[in-house]
């Protein structure tokens, strides 16, 4: 347990005292879902410590007609934010686009530099909603929410055309934290309990059972720790262990989470920027979700 403790310690210090969150708004239908997320997690009645929500509009296009100019979107993300029961501190940000550097980078130099908790951008962008690019949104991300997940240090969360409508709620969410136990699963771990959730709301925490000698050959006493941290905090908290050999880890998370109708599946990290690699489990539970991913990033010593 003492080994759990100090290892938890270090990870819930690194996602420090208050919860920062940054969306990416381009006017889009599964952009503006991605902005209810944000909203609702920085909302003052779900995250009443001061959260702050920075709203970030690349401007890639001069001549875009007037309901996607940064204006007109501008106020469309005053009108959410003016929704009885909301309370956000927002500020919202124009991001110009330099020659050569893509959306992407943009986003992440912005979130990177605010040193925000979570990056929230929607899995499909305009492109793919007009019918510039042909993709499966079950299946394939934006390339925007796509080089969020390999090129940004920041964390970052995929929302989907399929995620569930929070519209600013205060509770009732439903996270399944999926762990190995490992430095960046204990981050992830440590976002959501710390920041994250509240006392409406249900964790599920699932390891996959391994038979190779390690701690997750026994998984009942690692969630017994993931359990004891949820008792302390007052939320509710059911564990899973379970392994189908006949199957892949990242389809038995990804069938766990449709069965409990996740609005939020959690998973850590140690890919980055600088090299460019996501955990295979990670991307696949990334790619394929039908609910909002939160990808969580283990600090990179610089």
């Amino acid at each position: 347990m003492q080994a759990f403790e100090d290892s938890f310690a270090y990870c819930h210090a690194r996602v420090g005292p208050t919860l920062k969150v940054a969306v990416a708004v381009d006017g889009s239908k599964v952009g503006n879902k991605a902005l209810d997320l944000a909203i609702a997690l920085a909302n003052a009645a779900r995250n009443p410590d001061d959260a702050t929500l920075d709203l970030l509009h690349v401007k890639t296009d001069p001549h875009a007609p007037i309901f996607l100019s940064p204006g007109h979107i501008e106020k469309e993300c005053e009108l959410r934010l003016s929704r009885p029961n909301v309370r956000v501190k927002a500020r919202f940000h124009v991001l110009g686009k330099p020659d050569g550097q893509s959306v992407t980078q943009v986003l992440a130099k912005a979130a990177e530099a605010t040193q925000v908790d979570l990056l929230v951008v929607g899995a499909t962008g305009l492109k793919i909603e007009k019918g510039d690019v042909h993709a499966d949104s079950f299946t394939v991300m934006g390339s925007t929410s796509d080089g969020s997940l390999h090129r940004s240090d920041v964390s970052v969360a995929i929302v989907k055309a399929t995620s569930y409508e929070l519209n600013g709620e205060s509770g009732g969410m439903t996270f399944l934290v999926a762990t190995d136990d490992s430095p960046s699963a204990k981050l992830a771990f440590a976002l959501c309990v710390s920041k994250l959730a509240t006392a409406k709301d249900t964790i599920h925490v699932y390891v996959n059972k391994k038979n190779d000698g390690s701690v997750l050959e026994h998984p009942d006493t690692v969630l017994k720790h993931y359990k004891q941290v949820c008792d302390l905090k007052r939320l509710t908290c059911v564990t899973h262990s379970q392994r189908d050999h006949t199957t892949s880890v990242a389809d038995e998370i990804l069938a766990l989470a449709r069965k409990l109708e996740c609005d939020i599946l959690m998973l850590g990290t140690n890919g980055h920027a600088r090299t460019n690699v996501i955990g295979s489990v990670s991307l696949r539970c990334a790619r394929k979700a039908k609910c909002t991913t939160i990808v969580v990033k283990y600090p990179r010593i610089s």
